[in-house]
């Protein structure tokens, strides 16, 4: 085995010295191992119906002129008249207290919702909000 020559020195002068140095040195690269690869836990995460915005899907707010200038009902195939076009719309835009759940707090937050429009993340009652939204577990 060719010794290093910055080690020489150290050889000629104390063969103890140099086996010392040798030993220390061989602790200190067994010491310098790799880390343990790292280990993930399973991931949490909602329900994919907690994490629509509670402002998608909202439906009409205003009576258009198709409605009532065409005087029909495209849904019901029959005439339509301007106060029953009015009278629809009123009913639809008229807001009703819904809960949605919000990731970035993890809570759930009253709203005015519509009969029409609206996705899944609108829930009848604070209760069942807070119940269909909890952190569950991936399985791997």
């Amino acid at each position: 085995m060719a010794i290093p020559y910055f080690l020489q020195p150290i050889l000629q002068k104390d063969q103890h010295i140099f086996g010392l140095f040798i030993f220390v040195l061989i602790l200190k690269l067994n010491e310098c191992h790799l880390p343990d690869p790292p280990v993930f836990s399973t991931v949490q995460h909602y329900p994919s119906i907690c994490y629509l915005p509670p402002d998608s899907g909202l439906c009409k707010t205003t009576v258009s002129h198709e409605d009532i200038g065409n005087n029909n009902d495209p849904e019901q195939g029959y005439p339509l008249f301007a106060s029953q076009a009015s009278d629809r719309k009123r009913r639809e835009n008229q807001l009703i207290t819904r809960y949605y759940f919000d990731v970035a707090t993890e809570q759930c937050y009253p709203f005015g919702a519509q009969n029409c429009g609206g996705n899944e993340n609108r829930f009848e009652s604070l209760v069942e909000c807070q119940t269909r939204c909890r952190l569950t577990k991936e399985q791997p």
